[in-house]
């Protein structure tokens, strides 16, 4: 005879679920008849969140052996689906956040047959290992986690070998590794936080390989820039790659401002976000009695940066004639600009 395995996937889930599956064995023998439980499903579809779509869903198969009775590993894999589906709503409340109304139908039918693997892991990963770095440089002080001494570390990182250090150009490592080093705990907060929240709803609907080529290329970008304009500058923390991905946002938030939720609070969330960090940088770097010596050019690097590659490697739910127009434009500024910045990376000490 077929048998299937209970598929929940620890103890307390299959508890739960054991007492739900009680409750419909009225006549205790271990089985549920067939129609009853689809019945019940459509009856209660509204009071569970499904829609009439997802309660046909959920119901097709699960009487995968046709006995017209359900035991309790063919009613572990209706659970198991209806966890799905819960995910998929999640990810669909995120998706939400960054594609506007007029076009949802395509990445929304993307999402429908995205199961998670793999899940959108870049940012969280990216996250986890600034969070480490601070706290490892946090404790190198011998300090301990004082969040009250918001510069701690600042002595510390300017002997890191991952920090952006203007007089070792030569180590070109650090163009990218200053990401994973933070000044401060607002600067690791407001970073970690804004990526986490953007970047994984991002991911979800543009895929992992867009949005790390779009935040590689801000935090490139921002190093590239800081070389050149702020020269003595040093240079540590992500903002260059998370102001990339906010870059990529507003520039969908205002191309598609009719279409978009809520975009007058969204635009007013984003300029409180980006001007109060901006705003920190800037005085840290020119006005505190004992002046940073960080720089702030990242983040309009990396804001730049943001705004060209969202529009050659972001997908394209719409595509427009002019569009294409668009797309060779920021190709050619992307290779010119940064073709120009190596130059005058390389350029005085090649002379």
């Amino acid at each position: 005879m077929f048998q299937l395995q209970p598929t929940c996937e620890y103890p307390y889930e299959c508890e739960a679920w054991i007492r739900i599956f009680q409750r419909f064995d009225v006549n205790h023998d271990g089985y549920i008849p067939t129609h009853e439980l689809k019945r019940f499903v459509r009856d209660s579809a509204k009071s569970l969140g499904l829609q009439s779509t997802e309660a046909k869903e959920l119901l097709d198969n699960v009487d995968v052996n046709r006995d017209h009775l359900v035991d309790f590993a063919e009613f572990c894999l209706l659970m198991s689906k209806a966890k799905r589906m819960r995910l998929r709503r999640v990810m669909f409340r995120a998706a939400q956040m960054v594609v506007p109304k007029g076009i949802r139908t395509k990445p929304f039918s993307y999402l429908q047959q995205y199961n998670c693997f793999p899940p959108p892991l870049f940012m969280l990963f990216i996250s986890i290992i600034e969070v480490a770095f601070y706290i490892y440089y946090v404790l190198e002080m011998e300090v301990g986690l004082d969040l009250s001494k918001p510069s701690t570390t600042g002595v510390t990182l300017m002997k890191s070998p991952l920090i952006f250090n203007p007089e070792k150009l030569e180590e070109v490592w650090r163009f990218l590794t200053y990401m994973l080093v933070h000044v401060d705990f607002f600067h690791l907060a407001f970073n970690v936080l804004t990526q986490l929240i953007l970047g994984i709803a991002l991911e979800l609907v543009h895929k992992l390989w867009r949005v790390s080529a779009v935040y590689i290329a801000g935090v490139l970008a921002g190093s590239l820039l800081v070389s050149v304009v702020d020269p003595s500058a040093y240079l540590a923390g992500a903002s260059g790659g998370v102001y990339a991905l906010l870059a990529a946002h507003i520039s969908e938030l205002l191309v598609n401002w009719s279409e978009m939720e809520f975009a007058a609070i969204r635009a007013l969330i984003l300029i409180i976000l980006i001007g109060s960090d901006l705003g920190v940088s800037i005085y840290q770097r020119y006005f505190e009695v004992e002046a940073t010596t960080i720089s702030y050019t990242a983040h309009i690097g990396g804001f730049l940066a943001g705004v060209l590659m969202g529009i050659i490697v972001l997908r394209n739910f719409r595509k427009k004639p002019w569009e294409k127009v668009l797309w060779w434009i920021s190709t050619t500024a992307v290779i010119f600009l940064t073709a120009t910045l190596i130059v005058l990376n390389i350029g005085p000490r090649v002379l």
